[in-house]
């Protein structure tokens, strides 16, 4: 993963009208109303099991802010408070990125399979100092940012 390539920052929050329009203010970005809906299969080394992730980007960016809803019992989860939970990136090689970092002693948390008109796969990766990375296939920046640039975010 090179840095350049991060364009996310994803924020677990436990109520999330409440907590974009906070962020909203603190942090002087703008966010749709309301927040979109996706549907995840998510694998964990605990099983697979499908999950609904409510969330929105900002429309400032890059890196854009990424807000989502915490889901109990799954990556999502949020404690008592929100808290950030990933830097996202776009990588050449999906399978080759996972490899080095398991490599070099990083775990797969979980990898996710998101259904938005089409079938995209993303890998959660994670170590002991608990800075986790979102991986997504380069293939996806062009149609991604696209979106985020032209969308204001949504």
């Amino acid at each position: 993963m090179r840095y350049e390539d991060v364009f996310h920052i994803g924020i677990i929050v436990p109520d999330i009208e409440r907590d974009m329009d906070e962020i909203a203010r603190r942090f002087g970005v703008t966010f749709p109303d309301p927040p979109g809906h996706t549907e995840v299969r998510v694998r964990t080394g605990a099983g697979e099991a499908m999950a609904t992730i409510r969330g929105a980007y900002s429309a400032e960016g890059p890196p854009w802010l990424e807000v989502i809803q915490a889901v109990p019992g799954t990556p999502w989860e949020a404690g008592d408070g929100s808290r950030i939970h990933h830097l996202g990136a776009f990588v050449d090689d999906l399978d080759d990125e996972v490899a080095r970092l398991t490599a070099a002693g990083a775990e797969v948390e979980a990898m996710l399979d998101v259904t938005t008109g089409r079938l995209l796969t993303a890998a959660y990766v994670n170590s002991a100092l608990g800075v986790r990375q979102e991986l997504l296939p380069a293939s996806l920046r062009e149609g991604m940012l696209g979106r985020l640039q032209g969308a204001g975010g949504a």
